[in-house]
């Protein structure tokens, strides 16, 4: 065993090399979001009801939670390996911040009712302003790097960030029940807990401080494979809400703690993948942004361009459909990983040579189910 665990999971061990087990669970994270989206436009519903298609519906909840988990675990070890705090931290990360929230509202403009949104139609404007996956990320990067401006000490922002990480589903249903009861703006209320958004702050935001944790934590683990720590980790926390007989459909913490569980699991099991495969899934897992914004308007559409949900709808069997999701999938990585490799060409050229000892950012937040 002692003898596999350095290529099971390379640990850093210079300020700027990656941690290839992090780049093989952001590509998980990755793969799984674009399968899973496009097996959710064009499945159809008597093929959902099948004993393995029931089994991974229950499996792919945990998707979102673990591309949160994976974006917040970045952004600390980041921020934390480079030694940045204070103002720098926020020069860094609020022009992504910007980038994010961007890119959400662009993939949700309503092409199709832009007469009935500038004439202010309150459904089309719930709809263009609902939180999104990136809106998710933004928010909750916003939040993370505010505290770790503030907090310098490894110690400090580990405390910072588990006291967010308990909070924000403890005060969810109080969030939701104020917010809910009326009198906020639009755009406020489809932020923090509008049942209209998919990835309203609360909860959501609680996996992203998470992530941040638990990369600030692996960071300071030099024995222990990084892998057996996330699968030790997830099944403790497993066990004891099965023990504990804790229903996920009760409350936001409980469920929360389910999916911290399996996330974990699913992420110590990325981890284990083969190091020969780190070539292929790195780029994939740093490319995540661009391979969401390009898959979406594939599987669902966007504005007026009709993607396979409006094309085909829920109308495929379970092997049409998986081919279908590795279509998009491989169209998506023949878009995305170009564009991105162009985007950082054209970054290094605005910026003027690098320093030979800059560390490289493996901060790349994306997600969604």
């Amino acid at each position: 065993m002692s003898a596999q665990a350095p290529s099971a999971e390379p640990l850093p061990t210079v300020p700027g090399s990656r941690n290839t087990g992090l780049d093989r669970a952001r590509a998980v994270a990755t793969l799984a979001m674009v399968m899973g989206h496009t097996l959710d436009a064009v499945l159809s519903d008597a093929a959902r009801d099948g004993v393995g298609m029931v089994a991974y519906w229950s499996l792919r909840a945990v998707t979102a939670p673990l591309f949160l988990f994976v974006a917040g675990w970045a952004f600390a070890t980041t921020v934390q390996r480079t030694g940045a705090h204070g103002s720098s931290v926020l020069r860094r990360y609020l022009p992504r911040v910007a980038l994010l929230l961007g890119w959400g509202y662009l993939l949700r403009w309503p092409g199709w009712g832009l007469p009935l949104l500038f004439a202010g139609d309150v459904t089309v404007w719930r709809h263009f302003l609902a939180f999104d996956a990136l809106h998710g990320v933004a928010a909750a990067l916003c939040m993370g790097a505010g505290v770790m401006s503030v907090l310098q000490g490894r110690a400090a922002r580990m405390g910072a960030l588990a006291a967010l990480a308990v909070l924000v589903p403890l005060v969810s249903p109080w969030v939701r029940a104020t917010v809910l009861a009326g009198g906020w703006p639009l755009a406020l209320e489809q932020a923090l807990a509008s049942k209209t958004s998919n990835f309203p702050l609360f909860p959501w935001s609680s996996y992203f401080f998470l992530g941040g944790l638990a990369g600030l934590w692996l960071a300071q683990v030099k024995r222990v494979p990084h892998w057996l720590c996330l699968m030790g980790a997830g099944t403790v926390i497993l066990s004891l809400m099965t023990l504990w007989g804790g229903d996920p459909r009760v409350s936001d913490p409980t469920l929360v703690a389910w999916r911290v569980g399996l996330l974990s699991v699913a992420a110590g099991a990325a981890m284990l993948l083969p190091a020969r495969l780190d070539r292929w899934m790195a780029p994939v897992g740093r490319a995540s942004l661009w391979v969401y914004v390009v898959h979406l308007p594939l599987a669902y559409g966007w504005s007026t361009f009709a993607g396979l949900a409006t094309r085909l709808g829920r109308s495929q069997d379970v092997l049409p459909a998986l081919g279908l999701a590795l279509s998009v999938l491989a169209v998506s990585l023949l878009i995305a990983l170009p564009a991105k490799k162009l985007h950082g060409r054209w970054r290094g050229r605005n910026r003027g040579p690098a320093r030979p000892d800059a560390p490289g950012d493996s901060t790349a937040p994306g997600l969604t189910p």
